[in-house]
């Protein structure tokens, strides 16, 4: 049952990435309707407005709402492919590149829009909210993790 979830998982991490145009459009729409109707659209587009070029050209709410849910997918095809006390490890590499970015981000903006750290923040946004990560977690998570097989005795 998990390579096929496995694969439904990926097939929509793959679905998301192609036409991430529409899906951040749909995202955009339903951000735009619920912050209206709570009356926190002004606030939200003051926000966008303090919002580096650099950074992002999309909606906030929007663009968070995707990293945040493909990171999720991420750690459920993690959680499916390699084993349990190593999704600690993969949680905590995934949390340190995002609070690494956000410090990078953050510093930036606070040291009056510093270009070079909104550029590197970024890219690592885009490397942590792709495929490459679990494509390069799961054989090094299972190999690290790997059950000790028997000791062989070799005679001499």
């Amino acid at each position: 049952m998990r390579l096929p979830l496995t694969a439904l998982l990926a097939a929509l991490l793959f679905w998301a990435g192609t036409y991430d145009v529409t899906v951040f459009a749909w995202l955009t729409a339903g951000w735009q309707r619920l912050l209206a109707a709570v009356g926190l659209s002004g606030l939200a587009q003051r926000i966008q407005q303090g919002i580096s070029g650099d950074v992002t050209t999309r909606s906030l709410p929007a663009m968070l709402t995707y990293g945040l849910a493909y990171t999720g997918v991420c750690l459920l095809i993690l959680a499916l492919l390699i084993p349990r006390r190593a999704l600690r490890t993969a949680g905590g590499l995934y949390l340190g590149v995002f609070a690494l970015s956000a410090l990078l981000l953050l510093g930036g903006k606070a040291a009056g829009d510093v270009r070079w750290a909104y550029q590197l923040g970024r890219r690592l946004i885009d490397f942590i909210v792709s495929p490459l990560p679990v494509i390069a977690l799961v054989p090094l998570l299972r190999w690290h993790y790997a059950q000790p097989g028997p000791a062989s005795v070799t005679e001499s």
